[in-house]
């Protein structure tokens, strides 16, 4: 609950920390559509799931937890990022012509 502004300079604080709090609130918005629009991308939604069908293959495979388990784990996580990564490299050193 907001106090009660007794004086000019009360307003002009409120007001101040008003406009702090609408700068950080559109910068989020902006943090969170940029997000949006890149996970919504069609190599990202493919890479996406590619992960995740990958993860739950080794975790189904493996079965418990453990060190194996978590260095099979990242070592396809990596194998992946690489493969997409490469593969958005080629990509964008085509031209369109």
């Amino acid at each position: 609950m907001m106090k009660k502004i007794k004086s000019i300079k009360q307003l002009q604080a409120a007001k101040k920390n008003l406009k702090q709090q609408q700068y950080m609130l559109e910068v989020r918005v902006k943090e969170n559509w940029r997000e949006l629009k890149e996970g919504l991308k069609p190599v990202n939604m493919v890479k996406d799931t590619f992960n995740t069908v990958l993860k739950n293959k080794a975790e189904a495979n493996l079965g418990g937890g453990g060190i194996f388990k978590n260095a099979v784990l990242y070592g396809v996580s990596l194998l992946a990022k690489k493969v997409f990564d490469r593969n958005k490299k080629d990509r964008s050193g085509k031209s369109c012509d």
